[in-house]
């Protein structure tokens, strides 16, 4: 038996061997393992190089084929590379043998082009741009630069057309292009243009015919339209057609104060929505139809008049303008000689108003539709002429205001004063229905609608309250000066006398001119008379049996116009017809002018026409006479007037007064006696600051004395009165007022009245006044307004149709010289409503 420790070492050997054998199957296990995983990728990469070896094959096969190919293109090109350097070698031979050939071409080139450059230098030296892109001739401003631009034109179409050819060439080239009617150039005014310039200056038909053939010798083209369209727009837009004309028969006053019976024209509208409808088209279609706060969505129109001179006009007045009161924009409705009194307004013109009381609306065109417009009318005029529309006693009865019924006097020892009498209020308020029971109001219009007279009412309180203190305060200044008295009527006799000089002037000039005519036409025939071969007819002979003109060297008869005799159809000479006279020449465009064969049915023999002409020689001679005499007593009665007026302000030693009226000068403001009252423009300088502060200096800083504390008082409050005065007179104006506005004029009018109240308690209360103070405000309260439309457009028309009467002096029929003046006004109600009208405020 063995030991037992050899049996344990024998034991661990076996186990070690069997760990051994262990490990050694397991790594056997593993490598079959992997031999079974690795095998098969072997296989597979194997399959994939043969497969590529197979693939570079292939390529290298293919590769060799491409050299095989590519020696062969290389041979190919080379040989096509030899075939191209000989080519190439021919045309460099041939190109050097042409090369001298283009050598010597491009030396004759150059010398052209060389020639060529200098000419083209030549021209664009010569044209007007230079060879340079020019600015636009609108944006060149400075003087030389257009200078320069002419003086280029002028060389090149010196270079055109020779240079004595000039001026034949420029008249021509700017009558040629007067006449493309692609161009807006002309050289010509339009006959409208034609017609704007013989209104605003009143050019006659004679002075156009001179002027005309003036231009045509000077300026080789006619600048004017033929005086043919020119009379056609005339008549286009005269509304002489819209009235009637009737003579009558009324007393004039002479010279010598007599009164005396005398033909004057009564004029009336017939149809006044028409003349209306007419101005608001013409309005409406060039964007002058003005609506506001004033105005609401009516039309509004001011309906009134004034006495001028010796005529009533009455008027409408539109509102819904810029300027209402220019008078251009006022239109007539009638004039007749005579006062503006209620029993002559109702007699001359009651069919007018009635038109005017059924105008509750008018329907225009107003460019693209017909429009319908309620209708709103307000009184105009001064005090005297809104009383005689209402049918009122007027201002020197016991009620003086046409508004309300307050009754206080206004002369004699009950006058009212300002201290005990409240001008400020109102008495009831006049209605239409009212003046119906005791009268014949000629306007269905309430007269509160009448308001205050914007321009009279604070010139007459101007006047009566300020300048007229002013005056008496110098008197009180001085010692024993007194007012002179009846000079109101003075100065009205003096204008009046002025502008019957002026009208006589002109009367004699024109008949001395056709005194003149008349001699030359009774020489030319009498020269006929006298010789039996009959002369030859030259290019100024007219169809007339025996042409005047033609027959003629003398002068005056180079303003002859033709006419077409409406009854044979002949072009004949005025003068050839026997129309000698400037008012026989004016109504010839006026009527149906006919030749002298006509007018008396057969053809008169030159003895005939010999004694015809003597009896209108003799005819005319008288007249002429006559209207001499009349000018030297007109003249002589002036001169001694005006001397008087002078004479009556002379005096030895400087008074007060004559500092005062020195002051009133100076601003502009001349209050002598033979001056006129007050104007609009002399009561504004009078009312500013430094005008007032200047008049009351001659009191203040009076060397003979210095007022007393009452007087100081006074000037101080006067002052005052003077400035707030002013404030009133702006209110009085085209604007629309605010409620705050209105509220502002209240206030200043409270302060007006207390402080005149305080300086002056014993004078008289005007209805002027009593206006103002209590009527104002409800009327700016009612209309927004006070000054939009007011009389000032009416008595600015006072003077325009005085100018006419010069005008158209040397037309003796009224008729025909009314109707002459109506469609003068109508044109400058045209110009007017175009936007044209060149009137300014004197």
């Amino acid at each position: 038996m063995a030991p037992p420790r050899k049996k344990a070492t024998v034991r661990k050997e076996n186990a070690k061997q069997a760990s051994i054998f262990k490990q050694a199957k397991n790594v056997e296990i593993q490598h079959e393992a992997e031999k079974e995983v690795l095998l098969p990728r072997l296989k597979n990469e194997v399959f994939y190089l043969k497969k590529e070896v197979e693939e570079l094959k292939e390529n290298l096969k293919s590769s060799n084929q491409n050299l095989l190919d590519a020696q062969l293109e290389i041979k190919r090109l080379k040989s096509e590379h030899d075939i191209l350097i000989a080519t190439r070698k021919y045309e460099n031979d041939q190109f050097s043998s042409s090369l001298l050939e283009k050598q010597k071409e491009g030396i004759d080139l150059k010398c052209r082009a060389d020639q060529l450059q200098k000419r083209v230098n030549t021209l664009v030296e010569e044209s007007p741009s230079r060879g340079k892109c020019l600015k636009e001739y609108s944006m060149i401003k400075a003087t030389s630069t257009k200078k320069d631009r002419y003086e280029r034109i002028i060389k090149m179409i010196s270079s055109f057309v020779g240079h004595l050819n000039v001026d034949a060439f420029l008249y021509d080239f700017l009558k040629m292009a007067d006449e493309d009617e692609e161009l807006n150039f002309t050289m010509r005014l339009s006959p409208w243009n034609c017609f704007f310039i013989a209104v605003k200056h009143q050019l006659s038909d004679g002075f156009l015919k001179d002027f005309k053939q003036f231009t045509k010798e000077h300026l080789h083209i006619d600048i004017f339209a033929s005086r043919q369209k020119i009379e056609e727009v005339k008549k286009k837009f005269a509304t002489s057609k819209y009235y009637t004309f009737e003579r009558q028969t009324v007393m004039k006053p002479s010279r010598s104060g007599k009164q005396v019976m005398a033909e004057t024209a009564l004029v009336k509208a017939n149809d006044v929505h028409e003349l209306l409808c007419r101005r608001l088209e013409v309005l409406s279609r060039h964007g002058r139809l003005l609506f506001d706060d004033g105005t609401k969505d009516s039309i509004v129109i001011g309906v009134g008049g004034d006495k001028g001179s010796d005529t009533t006009k009455l008027v409408i007045v539109i509102e819904n303008v810029d300027s209402p009161n220019d008078p251009h924009a006022v239109l007539l409705l009638g004039l007749y000689t005579g006062n503006d009194s209620h029993s002559l307004l109702k007699q001359n013109f009651a069919s007018v108003f009635d038109q005017l009381n059924q105008l509750h609306s008018v329907r225009y065109f107003d460019g693209s539709n017909n429009v319908e417009k309620a209708v709103v009318m307000k009184p105009l005029g001064d005090c005297k002429f809104v009383s005689a529309m209402y049918g009122h006693a007027g201002q020197n009865s016991k009620t003086p205001c046409y508004v309300c019924n307050l009754a206080w006097s206004t002369h004699r020892s009950d006058t009212a004063s300002l201290e005990n009498f409240d001008f400020e209020l109102s008495g009831e308020i006049r209605t239409l229905s009212d003046l119906k029971k005791t009268g014949v109001p000629l306007l269905d219009v309430d007269p509160l609608n009448a308001g205050p007279p914007g321009v009279h009412t604070i010139l007459g309180i101007c006047q009566y309250y300020c300048i007229d203190w002013l005056i008496a305060m110098a008197i009180n200044f001085d010692t024993g000066s007194s007012s002179p008295a009846n000079l109101k009527q003075l100065k009205k006799d003096l204008k009046k006398l002025v502008l019957e000089t002026e009208e006589t002037t002109n009367l004699v000039d024109s008949l001395e001119s056709s005194l003149e005519r008349i001699n030359d036409a009774v020489t030319t025939i009498q020269k006929n008379c006298k010789t039996t071969k009959p002369k030859q007819t030259n290019s100024f002979h007219c169809t007339s049996s025996f042409c005047i003109v033609g027959s003629s060297k003398k002068s005056s008869f180079r303003d002859s116009s033709i006419f077409q005799c409406t009854s044979c159809k002949a072009a004949v000479h005025d003068v050839c017809a026997f129309y000698i006279t400037e008012e026989q020449r004016l109504l010839m465009d006026q009527s149906n002018a006919v030749c002298l064969d006509c007018r008396h049915g057969m053809i008169p023999s030159i003895p005939d026409r010999l004694s015809l002409a003597l009896e209108i020689l003799k005819s005319v001679n008288e007249q002429l006479l006559q209207a001499q005499d009349i000018l030297e007593v007109a003249d002589n009665e002036r001169l001694k007037l005006e001397q008087h007026l002078k004479g009556s302000r002379i005096q030895t030693e400087v008074s007060t007064r004559q500092l005062l009226e020195a002051a009133l000068r100076s601003i502009g403001c001349d209050s002598r006696i033979w001056y006129q009252d007050l104007t609009g423009n002399q009561a504004r300088k009078f009312l500013r600051h430094s005008s007032i502060d200047k008049v009351l200096a001659v009191f203040t800083s009076n060397s003979r004395r210095a007022p007393n504390a009452s007087e100081k008082v006074k000037i101080d409050l006067m002052r005052s009165v003077m400035l707030d005065l002013a404030t009133l007179m702006s209110a009085a104006s085209n604007s629309v007022k605010n409620d705050d506005e209105i509220d502002e004029i209240e206030r200043v009018l409270e302060r007006f009245v207390g402080n005149l109240r305080e300086a002056q308690p014993d004078a008289s209360v005007t209805p002027k006044l009593h206006l103002l103070s209590s009527h104002l405000i409800p009327y700016l309260k009612r209309y927004r307004s006070w000054g939009r439309v007011t009389e000032q457009g009416i008595e600015s028309l006072h003077a325009i149709f005085n100018r006419l009467n010069v005008r158209f002096a040397a037309v003796r029929d009224p008729i025909q010289k009314a109707t002459l003046i109506v469609d003068r006004l109508s044109h400058f109600n045209l110009i007017f409503d175009i936007g044209s009208s060149w009137f300014k405020e004197e």
